[in-house]
């Protein structure tokens, strides 16, 4: 029996509510199965047919999965006593409402929105008025994965003569408060491992190994190739990307390189289809021990999964959430098996994360790689410095240059590749800038260029990050390949269909505007570059004629205005020519307006619009003048503040 177990399980058997935290792999899911079965079997009374005992709520499928495999090896000694999984995507509501009809489980195991769902149906006839036992599953994952909701209507639904257990590697606020509203006089379970070294404790187990290693941008696949090929060539391997589109992307990159090619690489990630994400962690998992095997993957395998035989986890992305961290590096070194655990840290950018690694109680040694990974323990800084200074670092070495080159090359046989890697790029700078630990990967220090060589991108998308791209579209660091997208060929005979078609509709639209554009204004090159605006260059230059005559008609009526104001004219003396009638007032909006709508308001003059209203502001107070309502001197004061404004 492990310490968790040894000081969860005889509370719970005692009626208490439990708080459980306690470091990866040291047999949680046993903590909760155990009393769980224990008490459904001592009670007087059976369990009626659609009467509930237990519910456990897990954050992923493939936990909740796990947990029901766990289960199964009790069904010897416990036959009496039967389970339903409840998880969303393999089946219908409406086909879990049967199967629990028919099988009538005393315990339930499943993902929030499920199990919401049924318990909310009346049909399905769900009774939890007997309900022993909640228990919550990596119950800080169910809260950061927003699952909040779910559980409150989840624990309206059961009722408060119940035990409840959470359990969990890492604690954080937001669990703190369920613990307040769910739990009654809860006994806190929490499970260390000392240093023996340093002192105090630590939140990963003592077998496990978790080293750094500092690495370019560019280098990252260069080293997990190496690492892959010289540490895990006869064992499992899971490898942590930051996005789902990085995952889909490098599985495909990865499964066509040379150097991989006896290992079996699968990936999973959270917006795979259910079904599929179901059968790449049995695959995985059912790797014979001794066999080269690769999992790529986000975080959704990051919590709870206990797979057989992972003795080694490499980080290439650092993940969003600190807390992550420990979880990740857990799926190695579980229940006393020796494993070890690496993260890729960019040099000069992003050590600082080791401090804060150690400040969490994370014990973290940096790696040198020279020809395969090795721990370089109790060594000064001066030394340390000295070593690294000693590794392969350099971005632009021969050994990188061509390993790029050659994953080029794999990207050329494929346009779904490219498009691929594009996604996978964006998404990357997009997941890097929200970063939780922003003071240390901060999106400003990041090397586009680098990083698009790293992703063996062809071509730079469009996207703001880039605003500073350079006219043959690259950037610093990053040279576009010289490649015809228009012959670049998808694979697949179905997409290349539809590109083709696609580029043949937009060469005729194209075509079709070259000719507009030709028979308006001839052969002109700026002409044909305006064929998408709103209106042709011609019509743009007789707008702006008729606007300076409009312009010298307004400043000859207010030559006229002043001089009628100061007397030096009499009414309807030297007005003609001036353009002070009313009508050509209305004629000259009308114009303004039509004007504007063919220019667009490109080469609008930003004074217009202020000199236009004094002006009519001018005529109303000359009027005045003319009706004896307003004196000269008042006039001039008027006018004076009106062009001390202008």
């Amino acid at each position: 029996m492990t310490p968790v177990q040894s000081g969860a399980i005889p509370l719970f058997m005692k009626n208490k509510d439990v708080v459980v935290e306690a470091v990866t792999g040291s047999g949680k899911t046993l903590s909760f199965l155990i009393p769980i079965l224990e008490k459904i079997h001592r009670r007087s009374r059976k369990l009626g047919p659609t009467e509930v005992g237990a519910i456990v709520i897990s954050p992923t499928r493939e936990l909740a999965t796990q947990i029901t495999k766990v289960l199964k090896d009790f069904e010897p000694f416990f036959q009496n006593i039967s389970h339903q999984l409840l998880i969303g995507g393999e089946t219908s509501l409406e086909e879990d409402i049967a199967t629990f009809q028919e099988v009538h489980p005393d315990i339930l195991i499943g993902t929030p929105g499920r199990l919401e769902d049924i318990l909310s149906q009346k049909r399905s006839g769900v009774n939890v008025k007997e309900l022993e036992v909640l228990v919550l599953d990596e119950a800080d994952r169910l809260l950061d994965m927003g699952f909040s909701v779910s559980l409150n209507k989840i624990m309206s639904l059961l009722p408060k003569q119940r035990r409840t257990g959470l359990f969990s590697a890492t604690m954080t606020d937001g669990l703190s408060e369920l613990v307040r509203a769910g739990l009654r006089n809860p006994v806190r379970v929490v499970v260390k491992v000392e240093d023996l070294v340093g002192g105090g404790g630590q939140r990963t187990p003592a077998s496990l190994h978790i080293g750094y290693i500092l690495c370019s941008t560019s280098q990252k696949l260069l080293l997990l190739t190496h690492l892959l090929r010289q540490e895990a060539n006869n064992k499992k391997t899971i490898v942590y990307f930051a996005t789902c589109a990085s995952v889909d992307y490098f599985y495909k990159l990865l499964s066509r390189l040379p150097a991989l090619s006896d290992f079996a690489i699968h990936s999973l990630h959270g917006k795979m289809e259910t079904k599929k994400r179901s059968l790449t962690f049995k695959s995985f998992t059912d790797i014979p021990a001794g066999s080269p095997g690769v999992l790529l993957c986000t975080d959704v395998a990051s919590r709870g999964l206990d797979i057989p035989d992972v003795d080694f986890v490499v980080q290439v992305d650092p993940p969003q959430d600190p807390k992550a961290f420990t979880h990740r590096c857990g799926r190695a070194g579980r229940a006393g098996r020796e494993g070890k655990a690496v993260v890729f840290l960019v040099k000069g950018k992003e050590e600082t994360y080791v401090d804060f690694l150690k400040v969490r109680k994370v014990p973290i040694q940096l790696w040198g790689w020279k020809g395969g990974p090795e721990i370089i323990e109790d060594m000064e800084e001066e030394d340390e410095d000295e070593e690294m200074a000693g590794n392969n670092n350099d971005e632009d070495d021969a050994e990188n240059v061509e390993f790029l080159k050659e994953l080029q090359k794999i990207v050329r046989t494929d346009r779904d590749l490219h498009d691929k890697g594009t996604m996978a790029y964006v998404s990357f700078i997009r997941s890097y800038s929200k970063h939780e630990a922003s003071f240390i990967f901060r999106s400003r220090d990041l090397d586009l260029g680098a990083l698009a060589r790293g992703y063996a991108l062809l071509r730079l998308p469009k996207m703001p990050e880039l605003k500073n791209e350079k006219s043959g579209g690259g950037i610093q660091g990053f040279t576009p390949a010289d490649i015809d997208m228009d012959k670049y060929k998808y694979q697949d005979k179905q997409k290349e269909a539809v590109r083709v078609k696609k580029l043949a509709e937009y060469k005729a639209k194209q075509e079709q505007k070259e000719k507009e554009a030709a028979l308006k204004g001839g052969n002109n090159d700026k002409k044909r570059k305006a064929i998408n605006k709103a209106s042709a260059w011609s019509e743009k230059q007789e707008a702006k004629e008729r606007k300076m005559d409009r312009q010298l008609k307004k400043q000859r009526k207010r030559d006229y205005l002043k001089r009628l104001a100061n007397g030096e004219i009499k009414a309807g003396e030297g007005k003609e020519g001036e353009g002070d009638d009313d009508d050509d007032d209305e004629e000259d909006e009308k114009e303004d307006a039509k004007d504007k709508k063919t220019d667009m308001g490109g080469d609008e003059d930003e004074d217009d619009e202020d000199s236009w209203e004094a002006l009519a502001r001018e005529e109303r107070l000359a009027k005045k003048v003319k009706k004896g309502k307003l004196s000269s001197k008042e006039f001039d004061k008027e006018v004076g503040n009106m062009f001390a404004d202008l």
